[in-house]
């Protein structure tokens, strides 16, 4: 049987990483996987896209940054409202705070004395500005920095430093039972 997953991400970062960590895990489960920006798009578009996806009974995962939600219930609510009745709530991944966080959850201590940073145990309140702040000089851009990170990733690790990070591979785990 012919299996596709489809993993809808809010921006270039997000595609980033999940081109780089996530769907390689992926293709070991799906036929096909698909990564796809929705920040650009219009609400309209967004809605045919996962209205799509349900037409071909395909699987989905749909991720966006906490953001200034008051919590985790009110932001996964604000996305099922968007979208009803085209997302699901199982499907929807809230990231904690910003996909900055998990790329930083993913390295090990060792990674991060190498970039001369201070090591964060627990990356789920680390914002984009934080990301920056914490970025060496050597860096031409926070792009390199977020490359460099990818190079040493290890999504164990990143499972105890990002709840959401592991609710995601939880998650993941989850789906690819039921496929």
């Amino acid at each position: 049987m012919y299996r596709r997953m489809h993993v809808l991400v809010e921006g270039p970062d997000d595609r980033e990483f999940f081109d780089a960590v996530i769907r390689p895990m992926l293709r070991e489960r799906y036929n096909h996987v698909q990564v796809w920006e929705y920040a650009g798009e219009t609400i309209d578009r967004r809605r045919d896209y996962l209205r799509s996806i349900r037409a071909m009974n395909a699987d989905y995962i749909f991720v966006g940054d906490f953001n200034t939600s008051p919590c985790l219930t009110a932001r996964r609510g604000h996305f099922l409202r968007c979208y009803e009745p085209m997302l699901d709530a199982g499907r929807i991944i809230v990231v904690r705070a910003e996909i900055e966080s998990w790329y930083l959850a993913g390295v090990d201590d060792q990674v991060y004395r190498d970039l001369g940073i201070p090591v964060v145990q627990h990356t789920d309140n680390v914002t984009k500005e934080d990301f920056e702040r914490l970025m060496p000089t050597r860096f031409d851009s926070v792009a390199d920095f977020m490359a460099e990170l990818l190079r040493g990733f290890r999504p164990d690790v990143a499972r105890t430093r990002n709840r959401s990070f592991c609710y995601l591979m939880d998650l993941l785990e989850a789906r690819s039972e039921e496929v």
